[in-house]
C-alpha cells in the first residue's frame, strides 16, 4: 500500500473509531429502518443506541480499553544512558497558532511541557521534534506540528541551536523513519540509540513500535499525558469515558494495522530485540 493511501486509510478509520457518534449513527439506522417498515429492526437499533450510553455510563470500559496500554511503559525512567530527546507532535493546535501568532495546543500537551523540563535536566543533549501536518484539510495551508512545539520551547528558553526539526511526516510511522536520519547526524557513534521518546503514554506502544520497525534501539520510553480513568463500575464522566476509549481504540487499532503492513512491531517491556533500553 503506498504512503498516500495508507494515510487516507488511517484518515477513514479514525472517523469510524470515533465512539462519540456511535449511538447516533444506531439512532439513525433506527429512524431509516422505520422509513421502510422494519419496526423490529428498527427498536433493535434504538435499543442499542440507548444500551451503549448507559453500558459506558456504568461500567468502567474507558480502564479496561485505555489502562492495559498505558500501564505497558512506566514513567519516569532512568535518563543516565540518555543521548538525545525526541518530542512527537500531537498537541498543537497548528491552524490557531498561525492565526493568533501565539502558541495553541489541545489534548496532549504535556509532552511539549515534559519536553521543557527534559531539556533544562538535561541541557548538553540535542532535541528532535517530529511532526508535520497530520490534518489533511491544513497540508500546505498551515505551520507544521514541529514548528509549533519548536516555538513553546524556545519560549521557554531552550536554546535554538538545540532543535531539530521533522516537519514532513504524517503519521508516527513516517515520524520514525525520518527522524531516523536527524539522529544519525547528531549521535553517529551511537546511529539511533538512546533516545528519550516523549508521547502520551497511550500513544507510547504504538510509536515505540514504529521506531524499532524503523531501525531504533535502545529506546527510553518516557510517557506522559496519561488519561483519566474511570476505576469502578459507576464513576467518571461519559464525555471523558468516551475521549479516552477513542484515543485507545485508536491505538489498538492502529498498532495491529502498523504491525500489519510492516510499519510497526508488537512492543511492551519484554520486547527482545534490543530496541527498549529500560527493560
Amino acid at each position: 500500500m503506498g504512503e498516500d493511501l495508507f494515510y487516507l486509510a488511517s484518515k477513514l478509520m479514525r472517523f469510524a473509531l470515533y465512539v462519540e457518534l456511535w449511538p447516533h449513527i444506531l439512532g439513525a439506522l433506527g429512524i431509516l429502518a422505520l422509513l421502510f417498515r422494519w419496526r423490529r429492526v428498527a427498536v433493535w437499533f434504538w435499543v442499542l443506541s440507548i444500551g451503549f450510553v448507559g453500558f459506558v455510563m456504568a461500567a468502567p470500559v474507558d480502564r479496561w480499553v485505555a489502562a492495559p496500554l498505558e500501564a505497558r511503559f512506566a514513567p519516569m525512567p532512568d535518563l543516565t544512558e540518555a543521548r538525545g530527546i525526541l518530542l512527537m507532535t500531537g498537541a498543537e493546535n497548528t491552524d490557531l497558532t498561525l492565526r493568533h501568532g501565539l502558541v495553541n495546543t489541545g489534548e496532549g500537551a504535556d509532552r511539549i511541557l515534559a519536553t521543557i523540563a527534559l531539556a533544562e535536566t538535561l541541557p548538553n543533549l540535542p532535541v528532535i521534534i517530529a511532526g508535520g501536518q497530520g490534518r489533511l484539510g491544513l497540508q500546505g495551508l498551515s505551520l507544521s506540528e514541529a514548528e509549533v512545539s519548536a516555538r513553546a520551547l524556545q519560549e521557554a528558553g531552550v536554546t535554538p541551536a538545540r532543535l531539530h526539526l521533522e516537519a514532513q511526516s504524517r503519521n508516527s510511522a513516517e515520524s520514525a523513519q525520518n527522524a531516523a536520519a536527524l539522529a544519525r547526524d547528531l549521535t553517529p557513534d551511537l546511529a539511533n540509540q538512546n533516545w528519550v521518546i516523549v508521547t502520551s503514554a497511550l500513544h507510547m506502544p504504538r510509536a515505540i513500535g514504529a521506531f524499532c520497525a524503523a531501525g531504533w534501539r535502545n529506546l527510553i520510553p518516557y510517557p506522559v499525558d496519561h488519561s483519566p480513568i474511570s476505576m469502578s463500575w459507576f464513576s467518571g464522566e461519559y464525555r471523558d469515558k468516551l475521549a479516552v476509549m477513542r484515543r485507545a481504540l485508536h491505538e489498538r487499532v492502529g498498532a495491529f494495522v502498523y504491525q500489519l503492513t510492516g510499519r510497526g512491531v508488537a512492543a511492551d517491556e519484554t520486547f527482545a530485540l534490543g530496541c527498549i533500553l529500560n527493560r
